[in-house]
């Protein structure tokens, strides 16, 4: 190697050292996913000795560019809500219908017939529902024909018991109409009783659609999260439409049975509290809102900015108003963000501890927004649909993780024994919402470089230099987990494929996942681990990641899973990779929540809308209110 050969190499290796101690995005990743050809997980391997070294591939000519594969993030989903059927009871085998009567228990089975009702009624009733639901109703009908909701041609205390609770539904964060349905009053026309039956087939058949959504929405949520993005990762489907029918048919009292659907949790019952605490009373409220996901950068003609300056001349100190009355005057009606109002919000944006970049965005408008009633009783309704995501017990020990909060806490015995700041995936890495169990926690970690960085970011520095892994501590191993000389792999066939061999950094001060990791394996690969960029936890806004969880204590947490104290962790650090189980595994939460009770007091906390779920949660809220109650408006007129 030559003289400038050397010193070439030694100032890249100085520089990529450099860059991994101050955690530039490219070499601060933190989502674990060790191969480059497919989703499985490789382990910690044993290095082998390096096969011989071959010659390194010629570099490609730039008149032949290489096609490179590159790995994108999941987006957010033009949200589907359920689409609503007629519970059609024509494809019903009457033979069949027979035989299931005939071979049931005798002292269960009670015919409609004794209770005014025929089967031939029920058949003709016209009411919409959701598919799950509406085959539940039909085969509980056909095969049991027994009313749960009417005695003889009247409704029965059940039936009045169970409407209640659903008028009741907005103390618990639903909206009533969703289940409403019209009791047949107790006086009828005893001359007329072919109306009569009409009416009660009509209302039978309604009131168990709406208790079964009752049950769905409380037990699973209103909202399906797996639908609104790629970063949602949840249970669905865990209430069983055709079960609940059963139990609501059998239960002396079916209010109390649908009520025990709801999350069973302190933090659900706190955000219940405090969404009654808050009242309806919006008369306060500003008039000027700014419309929501509102962006407006200099040079950019947008009809909110007229909003902006209207809410700069309500809520801005006097000496700030007092130094640009002529500019909000002058753009009291513009749409054009110009450099003299650019400046007044630069201005604005010191005045309020931000950034002065100049652009409206998030922060600019939250600070001139502030909370108002209406936007905080809508991020408590979406805290308690994001809880109905999770299991309804959280037990009594676990972690749970707050991205917008940028937290996480240690549970034990239901009360928190440790909290500690984090940072989080930032907006184009965002982090999953999703909940996993516990498993290791691992000393002295290698890092397994995701897919995702390799081949979007290490790449074009991989084809332009050979020697650029081994320089910056890098090691390359292929299927079967054995460590190869990056100079025998043919990278343009990597780039090209996307796979093939994986990479990692080997354990070290400077590695990028610090002393240690905690994992609960997931396909996403994220985890909770150290980092050697302690400066970002001083940071208000801590989404900066690649999407894990770094941990500003992360000893204390480790100790915290395991069971034991922070001194006992003292014998696994060093130079080698330890993998240590926890023995009493616990759940972790990765969460997302912009409204959430104080551990200690209860209070409501609100955070910023990071990732702008909120936005996307509010448009599948409205696109399910118009499938619903649009129908069901419909169905009334009928």
């Amino acid at each position: 190697m030559n003289s400038y050969s050397k010193k070439h190499a030694i100032f890249v290796a100085a520089m990529l050292s450099a860059t991994a101690i101050s955690m530039s995005p490219a070499l601060a990743a933190d989502n674990l996913m060790d191969f480059l050809f497919g989703s499985r997980r490789v382990q910690a391997q044993p290095v082998y000795p390096p096969r011989p070294v071959v010659p390194a591939q010629p570099s490609v000519s730039r008149s032949t560019p290489i096609k490179r594969v590159t790995v994108t993030a999941p987006k957010n989903y033009d949200y589907k809500p359920d689409a609503l059927v007629r519970i059609d009871f024509s494809k019903i085998d009457s033979q069949l219908t027979a035989s299931a009567n005939h071979n049931s228990d005798s002292a269960t089975q009670i015919p409609l017939e004794q209770f005014g009702l025929k089967i031939e009624q029920i058949k003709e009733a016209h009411v919409l529902a959701e598919k799950d639901i509406a085959d539940a109703v039909v085969s509980y009908y056909a095969t049991k024909q027994q009313p749960i909701w009417t005695s003889s041609y009247d409704v029965s205390a059940k039936a009045k018991a169970v409407a209640a609770l659903f008028n009741a539904a907005g103390e618990e964060g639903l909206d009533p109409k969703d289940y409403a349905v019209k009791l047949p009053s107790d006086a009828y026309d005893r001359a007329d009783i072919p109306a009569r039956l009409k009416e009660l087939a009509d209302f039978e058949l309604t009131m168990s659609a709406r208790a079964l959504r009752y049950a769905m929405d409380q037990g699973d949520g209103r909202i399906n999260p797996n639908r609104l993005s790629g970063f949602h990762d949840l249970a669905v489907d865990r209430v069983k439409p055709r079960a609940v029918i059963e139990q609501l048919a059998s239960s002396n009292d079916a209010a109390a049975l649908l009520k025990g659907f709801e999350p069973q949790s302190k933090w659900y019952t706190e955000l219940k509290q405090n969404l009654h605490a808050l009242g309806g009373d919006v008369g306060s409220e500003p008039v000027v809102r700014i419309a929501t996901g509102t962006m407006i950068r200099p040079g950019e003609d947008n009809p909110e900015l007229r909003n902006v300056v209207a809410l700069i001349k309500a809520k801005a100190p006097k000496d700030f108003l007092a130094k640009h009355e002529a500019v909000l005057q002058a753009h009291e009606n513009a749409t054009v963000y110009d450099q003299s109002l650019v400046e007044a919000i630069k201005d604005f944006q010191t005045s309020q501890g931000k950034k002065p970049d100049g652009v409206i965005g998030r922060g600019t408008i939250s600070s001139l927004q502030g909370e108002t009633n209406s936007s905080k009783r809508d991020r408590i309704l979406y805290s308690m649909e994001r809880l109905r995501w999770l299991p309804h017990d959280f037990g009594k020990r676990y972690v749970f993780i707050n991205q917008p909060a940028f937290r996480a806490q240690y549970f034990d015995d239901s009360t928190e024994k440790l909290a500690m700041n984090i940072v989080v995936g930032s907006p184009t890495n965002q982090t999953y919402f999703f909940d996993d169990t516990i498993e290791t926690v691992v000393f002295n970690p290698s890092w397994g470089v995701p897919r995702s960085i390799i081949l979007n970011e290490m790449m074009p520095k991989i084809l332009a230099n050979p020697s650029y892994l081994e320089n910056s501590g890098y090691e390359v191993y292929d299927k079967s987990g054995r460590v190869i000389p990056s100079s025998s792999v043919d990278w343009s066939q990597v780039a090209s494929s996307g796979g093939g061999v994986g990479i990692r950094q080997k354990p070290s001060l400077d590695n990028a996942l610090g002393e240690l990791k905690i994992l609960f394996p997931n396909s996403h690969d994220i985890y909770m681990h150290d980092t050697p960029a302690k400066s970002y936890f001083k940071k208000d806004m801590r989404a900066l990641s690649h999407g894990c969880i770094r941990l500003e204590r992360p000893r204390d947490m480790a100790a915290a899973v395991l069971g034991v104290p922070v001194e006992e962790l003292n014998q696994y650090f060093g130079k080698n990779e330890k993998s240590v189980r926890v023995k009493d595994q616990l759940p972790v939460y990765v969460s997302y929540f912009t409204a959430w009770p104080d551990a200690k007091t209860g209070a409501i906390q609100y955070f910023d809308d990071v990732y702008q779920r909120d936005l996307y949660m509010e448009k599948a809220i409205v696109k399910t209110t118009a499938v619903r109650q649009a129908v069901s408006n419909q169905t009334a007129q009928l």
